[in-house]
């Protein structure tokens, strides 16, 4: 996980947290993603507070395309719960 800041052309800045993760679906694996939540959804402070609320190693559900899970993103959830 990383909050990063993203710099505009008109001087103002916005933060994003990406949430990078690593996962398995049967034996097949390891499939990897990111996925990010930015300051359009959220207040600034609220990106940053985010960051502390998932974890290393938490288990968090995965969306991918059954016939290729190299696409694939965190499930809406995940999000939400922040």
């Amino acid at each position: 996980m990383d909050v990063e800041r993203q710099r505009h052309s008109r001087g103002r800045d916005t933060l994003r947290l990406s949430v990078t993760y690593k996962f398995f679906v049967g034996s097949d694996g390891p499939f990897t993603g990111e996925s990010f939540l930015g300051t359009s959804i959220l207040p600034q402070w609220r990106v940053v507070a985010a960051r502390h609320k998932i974890h290393i190693r938490q288990r968090v559900p995965v969306r991918y395309r059954a016939d290729d899970r190299s696409v694939n993103r965190l499930d809406r959830s995940v999000w939400q719960q922040l």
